[in-house]
């Protein structure tokens, strides 16, 4: 090798090779990336669950000790004004100071309904929130 033959020939990759990985690296993504979208949404649903199964037994909690269920979720954090609830109240029900939110940032939804299948319906509205289907929502009774 001459003194100018070895100036240019320098160690590296070519601009071929460098194309080659970033269309690999691609391929990879494009089939990693909707599993874990996927993965993380389940997750999210997960959490919201798990958190109306919190809400469920704070809410049966609340009514052994005041003999009602509340009439909306912020009784399970402070003492509702209803004198008769308030002074069996043994709360707070919930080690919050405020009441969670759903993974979509929105609040859960708490509605009294005797006579209905449930004393209660107690849901999120999911990823599209008050623009959902009902067919969308996430229900404590879901199982």
């Amino acid at each position: 090798m001459t003194v100018t033959q070895s100036r240019y020939a320098r160690a590296g990759f070519s601009l071929m090779e460098i194309m080659i990985a970033v269309m690999i690296l691609g391929l990879v993504a494009a089939m990693v990336g909707p599993a874990a979208m996927n993965a993380y949404k389940n997750a999210q649903k997960r959490t919201a669950k798990a958190t109306m199964r919190s809400f469920k037994d704070a809410i049966g909690m609340y009514q052994m000790h005041v003999g009602q269920l509340p009439q909306t979720l912020k009784d399970l954090i402070k003492k509702p004004r209803d004198e008769r609830a308030s002074k069996k109240w043994e709360g707070p029900y919930i080690e919050k100071e405020e009441l969670p939110e759903d993974p979509w940032n929105s609040p859960f939804v708490y509605k009294l309904t005797p006579g209905a299948g449930h004393p209660y319906e107690l849901y999120s509205r999911g990823p599209n929130g008050a623009d959902a289907p009902k067919e969308e929502w996430i229900s404590v009774w879901d199982e």
